[in-house]
């Protein structure tokens, strides 16, 4: 990892946290809801609270807040007397709440690592004392791909330096988890950051850590059981509930309030997955009636705010389109974005910006607020000055290697492995087979949200798996029929075998202490071999 005081402002932030810890007043983070904001508020606690000080830590209520740190927020802190304020995964464009600071007089550090706002080509910042984030131009760091997590490890790691004391090792394993959660690029020092959290918290995971891999029956922490098990339980506590409630858990680590907390989260989990999906059956429906314009603008009035962000998503990898969807009415228009690699979705809200009242975000995702007015306008505008094209708009799998299953074998799986940790800029590797027979499927589940596919090809039987249930149903529609489709889902038989093109992942799966190769199919479509 690079010297953290060679970040800019990192001396100057550490000057004043230990100024303030000297003159015994209390220190306010004000973070974010989602799992970044989380566990970047987690890892100031304890670093600030190790080097002397009385910290206080805000949540920020999604529905009642918002994003981000507000002037009422600046004005709590100062009735109750705190000596600093600082920020986490948040605040680089609260301008109002730092100028709110700078006039009740008391000092702001932000630390963050989100886009910072041009003015006439220049960067424009917040009034803070201090401002910590690496996509400052002039900032000697080297690396500004960290995210709010990684920023706050290593003000953490600084401060520590100058107190000289030695950083608490579970600090990494938070920024891995929120590195992960808030899909970083897995390359220089993120690598390294999830490489090494991975290792801590499989080793000696926190008492929040155990506890929700048991509500997700996670044996084994790795980037999938980051992403899709323990974030997404973490995030729901924002989405549904107010993570104030949640915060404190993962501050304190009592076993028993943890485990409680983590039941709690578990079933909201499931509460979001159910209201997402009804969500994404509402937006289809629109997307039907408009599905003609390539920047697709979603409304849906009545959707929790929160599961916007979750809904484009999934609309967005449907259709391979960028995607607004929209909650509530009048004035309170709130909505997510969700982008693909041809489209600058920040870039293009900057040219139509004054139908926002706030936005944010980068070039794959962004949210905003707006008036319900002008809804309609900001379609018409997107699409007018989108200069996508049709080739912009069609799905591409890129593969690694075109290689037989003959060859996905425990020397590849461990061959793999040395890779290791996969995600965004550093993808699994992809490998592809075509003119495989599918023979049939065996079900995993009631809900049937995965499944055992069995090809054979050249006088061998390959067991794979698959959670891409939608596009297995695609392909052997448009390979054979729905008729064939319906059966294969009501008892996993086919009368004939249908021949498939398969993109697949080659790895190790452990369960109950079980290592098994297994091989993933992530992509398919009717086989092009004759």
């Amino acid at each position: 990892m690079r010297d953290p005081m060679t970040m800019k402002g990192m001396p100057e932030a550490v000057r004043l946290i230990r100024e303030t810890i000297a003159q015994g007043r209390t220190i306010t983070v004000i973070g974010d809801y989602d799992v970044d904001g989380m566990t970047s508020s987690t890892i100031l606690y304890h670093a600030l609270t190790r080097a002397g000080a009385s910290v206080h830590v805000r949540i920020p209520d999604r529905v009642e807040d918002g994003y981000g740190m507000r002037p009422y927020m600046v004005e709590d802190c100062v009735r109750r007397g705190d000596g600093l304020i600082i920020t986490c995964d948040n605040g680089i464009r609260e301008f109002e709440a730092a100028e709110t600071a700078v006039r009740l007089g008391i000092p702001l550090i932000i630390t963050d690592h989100h886009a910072i706002a041009q003015e006439d080509g220049e960067e424009k910042l917040p009034a803070a004392n201090v401002v910590v984030n690496p996509h400052q131009k002039t900032d000697p760091y080297g690396f500004s791909d960290l995210c709010g997590a990684g920023v706050a490890y290593q003000t953490a790691r600084a401060l520590m330096q100058a107190v000289g004391m030695p950083e608490d090792p579970d600090w990494i394993g938070y920024a891995a988890l929120g590195t992960v959660c808030d899909v970083m690029k897995l390359i220089g020092e993120n690598r390294k950051i999830v490489y090494q959290g991975l290792r801590r918290f499989n080793a000696h995971p926190p008492a929040s850590i155990q506890a929700l891999m048991r509500q997700g029956s996670s044996e084994k922490l790795d980037v999938y059981a980051f992403g899709f098990i323990i974030g997404p339980m973490i995030n729901s506590g924002g989405r549904l509930d107010s993570q104030q409630n949640y915060i404190s858990v993962m501050l304190s680590q009592d076993p028993v309030k943890a485990e409680t907390a983590a039941k709690k989260l578990y079933e909201l989990n499931r509460e979001r997955q159910k209201l997402t999906d009804e969500g994404v059956e509402k937006a289809m429906a629109v997307y039907a009636a408009q599905e003609d314009q390539t920047v697709q603008v979603i409304h849906l009035p009545e959707l929790h705010e929160s599961l916007a962000g979750l809904v484009a998503g999934k609309i967005r990898e449907k259709y391979c389109k960028p995607v607004f969807v929209l909650t509530g009415t009048g004035s309170e228009v709130k909505g997510s974005g969700r982008s693909i690699p041809a489209y600058d979705m920040f870039a293009e809200m900057n040219a139509v910006q004054d139908c926002f009242s706030r936005y944010g975000g980068h070039p794959m995702a962004a949210g905003l607020s707006m008036e319900e007015s002008r809804i309609g306008e900001l379609r018409e505008r997107l699409n007018a000055n989108s200069r996508l094209t049709e080739e912009d708009l069609r799905p591409v799998v890129m593969i690694d290697m075109a290689m037989p299953l003959h060859y996905a074998n425990a020397h590849t799986a461990d061959i793999v492995a040395q890779l290791e940790p996969f995600g965004t800029g550093n993808a699994d590797p992809m490998f592809a087979d075509k003119g495989l027979e599918l023979q049939r499927v065996r079900w995993m589940g009631t809900r049937k949200k995965a499944a055992n596919l069995f090809f054979y090809k050249d006088g061998e039987i390959y067991e794979t798996v698959t959670f891409r249930i939608e596009a297995l149903h695609e392909c052997i529609a448009e390979a054979a029929s729905e008729a064939v489709w319906e059966r294969l889902f009501f008892d996993g038989t086919l009368e004939k075998p249908v021949k498939i093109d398969i993109c697949y992942h080659v790895g190790w799966n452990v369960y109950r202490g079980r290592m098994r190769l297994q091989i993933n199919v992530s992509h398919m479509r009717p086989s092009v071999e004759k």
